[in-house]
């Protein structure tokens, strides 16, 4: 298993493979698509395995960075298409948000995880104490902070009272229970979840309106 995410500034990833165990989180910087591929390859070095030696991949798929996201999904797409054929595994931030923050603070009640979607919105999904989604992954208005719920977010983003930080440990951790259930996905079908169009085609859209005003 080979676990990676480049939702965020925080790139994160995991490594199980013949009951090694590694992790490795790049800095906060970004720069995922210079870094991303060779700390997987210092990775497998450092422990004396090869990339055959894998047999599984699980990957963020979002909400998050539309570049990052690209990043990760595309490296292992084409490692799947260069190699051989690897199981894929999909993981949502919001899965991932709701399992860190259960394994810390063991909450008693629903809670919202969020994330920053920009322009004043803001990426939302519910899930019980237990971590079970009650609600598909949606958009809101910033307000919706203010209604009277419990909401999660990224230390990163400092948007909501209880913050978390996403690490490599509970990434690894998903993405084994998903393994377990051998919940996996076809490779042609792998695919970002955005929920919203890009910066640059609002942008776009904008000018386009504009210009038939005109």
């Amino acid at each position: 298993m080979i676990a990676l995410c480049s939702a965020f500034k925080k790139g994160l990833i995991a490594l199980k493979i013949k009951e090694k165990i590694d992790y490795s989180e790049l800095d906060a910087n970004c720069g995922h698509s210079e870094k991303m591929l060779p700390a997987i390859n210092d990775m497998l070095e450092k422990n004396g395995l090869k990339l055959n030696d894998n047999d599984t991949f699980a990957v963020v798929v979002g909400p998050g960075s539309f570049t990052g996201l690209r990043i990760s999904l595309g490296l292992i797409k084409g490692l799947c298409c260069g190699f051989k054929s690897f199981n894929v595994i999909k993981i949502t931030s919001f899965e991932l948000m709701a399992y860190t923050y259960i394994k810390k603070f063991k909450p008693d009640s629903d809670f919202y995880c969020v994330i920053n979607a920009l322009s004043g919105n803001i990426f939302v999904a519910k899930f019980d104490k237990n971590g079970k989604q009650l609600t598909e992954e949606g958009i809101e208005n910033i307000e919706f902070l203010n209604t009277n719920n419990v909401f999660v977010g990224l230390e990163e983003e400092k948007l909501t009272k209880i913050q978390i930080e996403l690490n490599s440990a509970d990434l690894l951790e998903v993405a084994m229970i998903k393994n377990s259930e051998e919940n996996y996905v076809n490779i042609k079908n792998l695919q970002p979840l955005y929920l919203r169009k890009s910066q640059a085609e609002d942008d776009v859209e904008k000018k386009e309106k504009n210009l038939k005003k005109i």
